[in-house]
């Protein structure tokens, strides 16, 4: 097996078809996506981080750049979505419009039942609830300014406002409860109690 890095996150590898017999693969298991073939990519995975010191956690494009001759050539690109990293750290600026959409970031999901069981209002406010990168958001739609301004010491107390926009966390993280969060965290775990 060859690797050889083409950039900051493009690596190229090359492996034979002989070496991929000893190991139990033959063409056929790589083009139906078997269970050997997705072990032997892991373990090729490894060999990667370990000679060239790339994190290879994160999406893989992967390119079959030659699948004649004697070895398989794949060129992956790695993609980390750093620039996600300092996006948080951007203030985030309240709309001055009538109606606002916001997004607040709770650290625990114990922090959120504890802002709906202490204010009802919160309850009634359209909401949608994703996970990202250790934390809760939660992207709420007021109907109303005076409607935020009334919960907004609440809501503050509980969380943080967010500049993550709802399209970027339904884009890239993993959605918890799509429509009536609020409600839904309620019912769920403060109305069962």
């Amino acid at each position: 097996m060859r690797i050889e890095r083409l950039s900051d996150n493009k690596v190229m590898l090359s492996i034979t078809y002989e070496e991929l017999r000893k190991k139990g693969c033959t063409k056929k298991h790589i083009l139906e996506d078997s269970y050997i073939w997705h072990e032997i990519f892991d373990e090729m995975l490894d060999a990667i981080e370990e000679q060239l010191d790339i994190d290879t956690e994160g999406m893989i494009a992967i390119e079959v750049h030659s699948m004649s001759g004697d070895e398989l050539v794949l060129i992956l690109t790695i993609d980390h979505f750093e620039f996600l990293d300092t996006v948080d750290e951007v203030p985030a600026e309240e709309d001055g419009e009538y109606g606002c959409d916001l997004t607040f970031k709770f650290t625990d999901i114990e922090d959120i039942i504890g802002l709906v069981h202490d204010e009802k209002k919160v309850r009634d406010i359209e909401s949608s609830l994703f996970y990202f990168k250790d934390a809760y958001y939660l992207c709420l739609s007021f109907d109303f300014d005076s409607q935020y301004d009334a919960l907004e010491a609440v809501l503050l107390e509980y969380g943080v406002l967010s500049s993550l926009p709802e399209e970027m966390l339904k884009e890239y993280a993993l959605l918890v409860i799509p429509l009536e969060a609020t409600k839904k965290v309620y019912e769920y775990f403060v109305k069962k109690a």
